[in-house]
């Protein structure tokens, strides 16, 4: 320790040390050097900073100024700086020996590791948790909400980095569903939706790294079976170990060993407090609040004490909301019933947030990008709303977020907060919200509908549309659930047939089929001809199909009768040439495929770069049946590539010259499967599922050691794309590798 100073203002010193002199002047400020950053930094309360902040003012080492926080609200708040003194001061201090020297061996963090400040009376728990942690594959650390257990799980990761090995941590919230909290942990999106490919994809490329599921108890029920198949699964496989945080009761991870956080002994408490009152004073406060961590950080110098033994939650709702002035109160509550983080400067008042942050009520993101309540705080006072206060508070939340909403992740709050108004309209806005989340957030948008569902008096159409994300999303067993409840009809058929399609029904996907053709209006019949003619010509893995097949595709166009009005009639022609043209090249019948390129021509509005692309695809084919044609088809194709403004339209092209050259030129066909686009989390559409199953297939041909993986995967994808004929040759081609 330096001479003069004490062990506080050393320690601050040290910190604000860190950060350039370039600040002092500036607008925008990190949150680290206000007074929540350093009492987090530090591991005391608040007010235990005041008496050596202040003494190192008087001293002229720092100085303070009021400045806007970045991320934090728009009020500005008190931050502090070292002066020109302050600075020669910590240039003297040498190396800080109280932190550990991080090593050259140590591992690397992904994802959100939160950091923390010091931790204290921990030492013996976090050598325990560790010496569970390598006895076992799997583990929980658990507790009551504010009793340290996110600290106690840092710190873990910390051990174990020290160790060498990698760690990825994720924080779930209410939506998480696995594969967004891969996402968190910065695992690339390239992943299968099989839950058995995914789990031998990470187990093949991340054997011996860690994964930390923070905040395991929210997941919901929607998504936890899922998250727990693919976990234990992995085990089983002797893949990535796992821990697992969260609050009691975690009945569905019964089988695992447990460590439970306890409350800090007393005089381990009492190092909260720091240094700024007496000793006596000090443990009379820490046995008062049972050695609750954030109890303890909650504490505030005119706060009444609870009597000996009271619940820790009666003492945050009766005493530390008590000190709360109504405005803040106000704006306290708006944070109660948000689902997740969100923004500071999308807080229904985020001129609270400062003050919020200053009393230790919130927690932050490990960027400092969104931030929430703390949780026990916001049990607690959920506990205490009634149904109208609540259902006030979401009215209002729906108004403040329809004119701030602009990301998809704020539009997931606003339909949160519509459900739980009891809005109406909610079928309208639940398929609006379909429309916009489905293909990124449909993790999310899956238990907003379940939620919407137990809200609404006839809930049919909202069953349809989550059936519909279930479909996309490969679950069967959801889509089964929902369809049960969705009126007969057009919709029910419509997810009966999609089922089908997945579970490689064939005889039922006719059925289905034929009773659409009977009961839809014209539009729907002709998009149903299509959409099935469509996917007849795509459920093929050679380039050739039976007579039977062909014949099957063209009495499906038969059943399409172009519409009167001129606009639909466009679209119609042109969707149906498109069809009749893939048509004519299975059948070899290149003169005919010509003749329908000039035909989409002659329609006009037509796309030059389509029309392109469907003349490499042609040469590409007859290339196959001509070998001396194919180097005029790959560069043909390659012109093509470069006039394709659509990216689904030039991947589709490319995974056509991939699958061509992987006969001809394996090093090329390589080259050229790095150029397409990774298959997105949750394709939304037929022909996205069928894209995604060509890239999967490409794979299995291009890295022959994930080739069970990509097959599993391709499967799946032709299932969800309606080509069950080719999933099963692919099954025939799996099984014949096992």
């Amino acid at each position: 320790m330096s001479s003069g100073l004490s062990l506080p203002q050393e320690r601050l010193l040290r910190w604000l040390g860190h950060y350039s002199a370039s600040l002092e002047k500036a607008w925008d400020v990190t949150r680290e050097i206000s007074l929540p950053g350093l009492s987090e930094s530090l591991g005391v309360v608040r007010s235990a900073l005041n008496v050596p902040l202040t003494a190192l003012e008087e001293q002229g080492f720092i100085f303070k100024r009021m400045a806007h926080v970045i991320g934090g609200g728009s009020r500005r708040r008190n931050v502090y700086h070292l002066t020109e003194q302050g600075r020669l001061l910590f240039d003297t201090l040498g190396e800080d020996h109280s932190k550990p020297r991080k090593s050259s061996s140590d591992g690397v963090s992904f994802g959100d590791f939160p950091q923390s400040g010091q931790i204290h009376g921990r030492s013996t728990l976090i050598d325990d948790a560790l010496s569970v942690f390598n006895e076992q594959h799997c583990m929980i650390l658990s507790g009551l909400p504010g009793i340290g257990k996110t600290t106690v799980g840092i710190a873990v990761g910390n051990k174990i980095l020290s160790m060498g090995s990698n760690v990825r941590w994720a924080t779930a919230d209410e939506f998480s569903d696995f594969e967004t909290l891969c996402r968190s942990m910065s695992i690339p999106s390239t992943l299968p939706s099989n839950f058995d490919a995914l789990s031998e994809h990470l187990v093949h490329h991340y054997k011996d790294e860690i994964f930390i599921f923070d905040d395991a108890h929210m997941i919901s029920e929607r998504h936890l079976t899922r998250f727990l198949t693919i976990c234990k699964r992995m085990e089983r496989l002797q893949g990535p170990k796992m821990i697992f945080i969260g609050r009691e009761p975690l009945v569905s991870f019964e089988h695992l060993k447990r460590v439970t956080i306890p409350p800090l002994e007393t005089s381990e408490a009492m190092k909260l407090l720091g240094n700024s009152q007496s000793e006596k004073q000090r443990e009379h406060i820490a046995e008062r609040l049972g050695g609750h961590p954030l109890a303890i950080l909650l504490y505030q110098k005119e706060t009444t004490l609870p009597e000996t033994n009271e619940d820790v939650q009666s003492y945050v709702e009766e005493v530390v909301m008590s000190t709360l002035d109504d405005s803040t109160r106000s704006g306290l509550d708006h944070l109660v019933l948000l689902p997740r983080p969100i923004e500071a400067n999308k807080a229904y008042d985020d001129e609270v947030v400062g003050t919020l942050d200053d009393y230790a009520f919130l927690r932050w993101t490990s960027g400092m990008e969104k931030m929430e309540l703390q949780h026990l705080v916001r049990n607690v006072r959920r506990s205490t709303m009634s149904h109208q206060e609540k259902l006030k508070l979401h009215r209002q939340a729906v108004l403040h977020w329809e004119a701030c909403a602009e990301t998809p992740d704020d539009h997931i709050i606003l339909l949160f907060h519509r459900i739980c108004a009891d809005s109406e309209d909610l079928d309208t806005y639940c398929s609006s919200a379909f429309e916009m989340l489905v293909s990124t957030h449909s993790s999310a948008l899956s238990v907003l509908l379940e939620q919407a569902i137990e809200t609404s008096q006839q809930p049919s159409h909202l069953h349809y549309l989550a059936a519909k994300v279930a479909l996309d999303r490969c679950e069967p067993k959801h889509a089964h659930r929902h369809l049960k409840s969705i009126k007969e009809g057009v919709d029910s058929n419509e997810i009966n047939m999609g089922l089908a399609y997945l579970e490689g029904r064939i005889d039922d996907v006719e059925k289905a089929i034929k009773r659409g053709l009977d009961i839809g209006t014209q539009q729907q019949k002709n998009q149903l001809a299509l959409s099935a003619a469509s996917r007849r010509l795509d459920d093929r893995i050679t380039d050739t199909l039976s007579k039977d097949a062909v014949a099957q595709i063209k009495q499906y166009i038969s059943k399409i009768t172009l519409p009167d009005d001129s606009k639909q009639r466009a679209v119609t022609v042109v969707a149906l040439t498109m069809v009749q043209h893939a048509l004519a090249l299975v059948e070899g019948n290149f003169v005919k495929a010509g003749t329908l390129r000039a035909t989409l021509v002659s329609v006009g509005g037509i796309d030059d770069a389509l029309i392109l692309g469907l003349e490499a695809k042609s040469s590409l084919v007859e290339a196959k049946k001509n070998p001396h044609l194919f180097i005029a088809a790959i560069e043909r194709t390659k012109h093509a590539l470069t006039q394709q403004s659509s990216s689904i339209h030039r991947d589709s092209l490319r995974l056509t010259l991939v699958e061509a050259l992987i006969e001809h030129d394996l090093e090329q066909a390589k080259v050229q499967f790095l150029q397409v686009s990774k298959p997105k989390l949750s394709p939304n559409s037929v022909l996205l599922h069928r894209l995604h199953a060509r890239w999967w297939i490409c794979k299995s041909n291009l890295e022959p050691s994930l080739r069970q993986i990509a097959l599993k995967e391709a499967i799946t994808q032709h299932r969800a794309a309606g080509c069950p004929r080719a999933a099963n040759i692919l099954e025939a081609r799996l099984h014949s590798l096992l």
